[in-house]
């Protein structure tokens, strides 16, 4: 066999329907492997079963990335990344991985990296990582300081690249590569012959599939509404400050003709008055907003991440009734079913937050915009009194600013009460029965079936940390 070394470079492509599933235990040691891994890794299943996973780690990936990884895990958080792999014989393959804790060990589905707008840039990222790490070793810096600092370089390249942190950047690229995955597809899911446990678990993982689907539309719009806030946030935070030159500036103006109309200074010092409660409520909101988008972010990873562990059951089951899978490949969908469990879970919790948050910004959104109507009240009643009293002439040079400020009030009004009815009209309940009973019907047949084999089910549970599925002795 060649050197593993002598091929890095050429390149063995993921088909867009095969994915990959592992499990490890804490320390990262193989516990649970299906056959795409041992087949586009070149190691035979049983010598990947009871090896670490880094067994096929790459060199031309930064350890940075993987101390991301670990932080994250160890953190309690799912986590999802391009990585490069190293096959045994010597080829690359690339993967979108994602990793979510489960129990004491770790669940891990991998899939062909389809979308290029972020698979690309994060390949550049990765190169470009490589240099800073291979310099850091070379002046004497442990694994962990190299790691450290290639970390610190990878963040660093994602801000410039308008990610402000490595959740935002994963937060968009499960959804998108879960999205251009299942545009792509040529899978058919349909076997109108197929009985008995594992069809039953094929037929229920598709409707699960449509709900997950119907979800995942549903946080689409959120993400709209998402991105308008956070345009809304950036666009409040200039009002903050605009409401302040322009009150300035009416209260300038007024004292240069105070003589001759008092009543403008008496009007521009109702204004700063009414400017001064506005501000109070609308500087909160960018932040809020902000919060609010993040939160959605995280929503739409969740619902794809469950898309994903589903789409891993549905393989399993297609493998098996196609004949491909090995013999013990029905016996991971219990785990995939808990993981399912805490997806649902999440989305769920989510969902329910959102609802909370999305109604109180909403009502914050409108009383925002009521504030800015009533300085905008003001605002017009001081530029109409300009001309009222005769002080056009005095007054020219001045009002340009206010004319200015009154036009984008009345657009910034409009959009405000805009944002507030869509946070009301996407602040509708969820209701997480209809996901529980169908995982409850692709558990059943899947706990009938592992109670054929218990003692290897028990073995890949205990390096988990994890009890047997109810009904399993």
């Amino acid at each position: 066999m060649l050197d593993r070394k002598t091929r890095i470079g050429q390149e063995r492509r993921v088909g867009v329907d095969e994915l990959f599933f592992s499990c490890t235990d804490r320390k990262g040691v193989i516990t649970a492997a299906n056959s795409v891994f041992a087949r586009l890794s070149a190691f035979p299943r049983e010598e990947l079963m009871g090896a670490p996973h880094n067994l096929i780690r790459n060199p031309l990936m930064p350890g940075g990335a993987f101390k991301l990884m670990w932080d994250t895990l160890l953190g309690g958080k799912p986590f999802a990344a391009y990585v490069k792999n190293l096959a045994k014989d010597g080829f690359d393959y690339q993967v979108f991985a994602t990793v979510t804790p489960m129990g004491s060990g770790f669940l891990s589905v991998r899939s062909s990296p389809r979308y290029e707008d972020l698979w690309n840039p994060a390949q550049a990222l990765y190169a470009q990582t490589l240099p800073v790490e291979t310099q850091a070793r070379r002046e004497g810096a442990n694994r962990s300081q190299i790691a450290t600092q290639g970390l610190v370089s990878l963040a660093g390249m994602l801000a410039d690249a308008g990610f402000p942190s490595y959740d935002e950047f994963m937060y968009t690229a499960l959804p998108a590569e879960t999205q251009t995955r299942v545009a792509m597809s040529a899978r058919r899911t349909y076997r109108p012959e197929a009985r008995g446990d594992i069809a039953d678990i094929l037929n229920n993982a598709v409707a699960l599939d449509e709900h997950i689907g119907a979800l995942l539309g549903r946080l689409d719009s959120l993400q709209h509404l998402a991105e308008a806030l956070r345009a809304g946030s950036q666009q409040l935070g200039g009002t903050v400050a605009a409401l302040a030159q322009v009150t300035q500036v009416a209260l300038n103006a007024s004292q240069h003709v105070a003589a001759h109309a008092p009543i403008l200074t008496s009007t521009a010092n109702a204004m700063t008055q009414v400017g001064s409660a506005c501000e109070q409520v609308i500087a909160p909101l960018p932040e809020r907003l902000s919060q609010v988008r993040h939160g959605v972010m995280e929503l739409r990873f969740r619902i794809a991440l469950a898309q994903l562990h589903n789409d891993m059951v549905i393989n399993f089951a297609l493998e098996n009734l196609d004949g491909f899978a090995p013999p013990e490949g029905f016996l991971y969908v219990p785990l995939l079913c808990y993981a399912l469990a805490d997806d649902v879970a999440a989305v769920a919790s989510g969902l329910e937050g959102a609802q909370r948050v999305l109604t109180d910004v909403g009502q914050h959104v409108e009383s925002a915009g009521a504030q800015l109507g009533r300085f905008q009240k003001f605002l017009t009643n001081w530029r109409v009194q300009v001309p009222k009293f005769g002080v056009s002439a005095q007054l020219g040079p001045l009002v340009g600013p206010i004319d200015e400020q009154l036009h984008r009030s009345h657009e910034e009004l409009t959009s405000l009460r805009s944002l507030a009815k869509a946070c009301v009209a996407e602040a509708r309940p969820f209701d997480r029965a209809p996901l529980e009973e169908i995982l409850g019907r692709i558990n059943a047949p899947s706990r009938h079936l592992i109670s054929e084999n218990v003692e290897h089910t028990k073995a890949v549970f205990n390096s988990m940390g994890l009890a047997m599925p109810k009904g399993v002795q």
